[in-house]
């Protein structure tokens, strides 16, 4: 079978699975967009409502009345005055942390921090207007929030002023840590893994934009290709989307979706090879530039009236002046919540601990990667996207957010559809070797080099 008939079949069976998921993932990689929270669909497969859940994100009970309660969700926050049993929306903002202090709610949002007495009903913008903050923990009177998993600052709620703004700069010589092969191809496929900032998500933006229009233009030019016979009018356009289907854009983007498209291979598989890798360790000397630096990778920060404590994929650093720092507790931090004096600390693909008093304990019998701490009748309860007896606002839609999450991950359809993902993949894998050889072929690099 020549190399023109192994990529047009192999692109006419994979085009329309790879085009499902090269669009879906590139609204995933932005979670903090509004209206993929704001708008909903009623007619979908039952199955998908239990991923409603998962758009919680934060719990608080009132002390004062704990009929009281606020949820807060990537929907926005949900209030319930009848101890859960209705709930009304008071916020259409997406939430990341409800905190208190005195009789005031903090919140944390993708619009800034948010503020209202308990017994008030409209909330009031605070501090940071405009500004993703993306985790909030109070000691005292000091408020410090996360800016985009970048900046920390650091509020005064006596004088509602900020005492400080601080970026990172962890010593190299604290970053050379491995990591597994597990957490590698997280955060490679998530846009997390080559450079810091937003490097890494462009990359992956781009990847998706390419291989979306490779996708449509390749089937254009097949209709017109298999159409042509019949009008000879169509070898004009047929020049004009193969300009477009075949260009050095697309030839740029041959590596981060060959990235894209392994690890998504390996994530669909992760209970299967998750013992391989775990174990299998990689080691700093080979990992990409945003390993030696993680200055936007704070997905959590505390203050205890001394020291400040930051959480990072590596563990949680422990600073005084934000010059000298020390790596305290090790794996990845994915949230810090403090409760009283108690700090909390979940784990994503690590252990739950907690510090207390100065020292470390882990967490043991709690949910993997929780996402608060609360109080109900004096019990820790945790919120965390398995089941639990927790009240909750029901929901009877799904969000664009969550549909396109269920045909990403192909639960829309059936459990068995990974493999239909697999396979879309392996022949995508084709297409882009066929492709090169096919662009090489015709371009002027091949007579340069010839």
């Amino acid at each position: 079978m020549t190399n023109r008939k192994i990529h047009k079949i192999s692109g006419l069976i994979a085009g329309v699975v790879i085009l499902i998921l090269s669009i879906t993932g590139l609204f995933l990689n932005h979670d903090n967009w509004k209206f993929l929270h704001n708008t909903t669909f009623e007619t979908v497969p039952s199955n998908i409502y239990t991923l409603n859940d998962r758009s919680i994100t934060s719990y608080w009970i009132n002390p004062n009345n704990k009929k009281h309660i606020i949820v807060g969700s990537m929907r926005g926050i949900f209030e319930s005055s009848d101890d859960g049993n209705t709930f009304t929306k008071t916020l259409d903002e997406i939430t990341y942390s409800i905190k208190n202090h005195d009789n005031s709610v903090y919140l944390a949002t993708s619009n800034g921090i948010y503020k209202k007495e308990f017994n008030d009903l409209i909330w009031q913008k605070y501090l940071l207007d405009g500004r993703i903050i993306t985790s909030l923990n109070i000691f005292k009177d000091k408020l410090l929030a996360v800016e985009d998993k970048t900046n920390i600052v650091l509020i005064d709620l006596n004088s509602n002023t900020k005492l400080s703004t601080n970026d990172l700069n962890i010593p190299k010589d604290l970053l050379n840590i491995d990591i597994t092969l597990s957490r590698f191809i997280r955060d490679l496929h998530y846009g997390r893994g080559l450079f810091d900032g937003d490097i890494s998500l462009l990359i992956n933006d781009f990847a998706a934009i390419i291989l979306t229009i490779l996708g449509f233009s390749g089937f254009i030019l097949w209709w017109l290709i298999t159409n042509i016979k019949k009008s000879y009018r169509y070898k004009n356009s047929i020049k004009y989307f193969v300009k477009i289907h075949s260009n050095i854009f697309s030839i740029l983007a041959i590596f981060p979706i060959i990235i894209l498209l392994v690890t998504g291979i390996f994530l669909d598989h992760g209970k299967d090879l998750n013992k391989f890798m775990k174990e299998t360790i990689i080691s700093n000397e080979y990992l990409p530039p945003v390993y030696k630096t993680l200055k936007s990778d704070i997905w959590g920060a505390d203050f205890d009236g001394e020291s400040f404590y930051i959480g990072n994929r590596y563990g949680v650093f422990k600073t005084i002046d934000f010059k000298k720092f020390e790596l305290v507790s090790k794996g990845f931090a994915y949230k810090m919540i403090r409760n009283d004096d108690i700090l909390y600390v979940s784990g994503m693909g690590s252990s739950n601990r907690i510090l207390v008093n100065g020292n470390w304990d882990i967490l043991k019998n709690t949910p993997h990667m929780f996402k608060d701490v609360f109080l109900i009748d004096g019990n820790i309860k945790y919120l965390s996207n398995h089941k639990s007896d927790l009240k909750l606002p029901v929901f009877e839609n799904i969000t664009l957010y969550t549909l396109l999450y269920s045909l990403h991950d192909g639960s829309f359809f059936a459990s068995w559809w990974i493999w239909v993902n697999d396979f879309a993949s392996v022949l995508l894998l084709l297409l882009l070797i066929t492709g090169f050889v096919r662009w090489y072929l015709r371009s002027n690099l091949r007579k340069r080099i010839g």
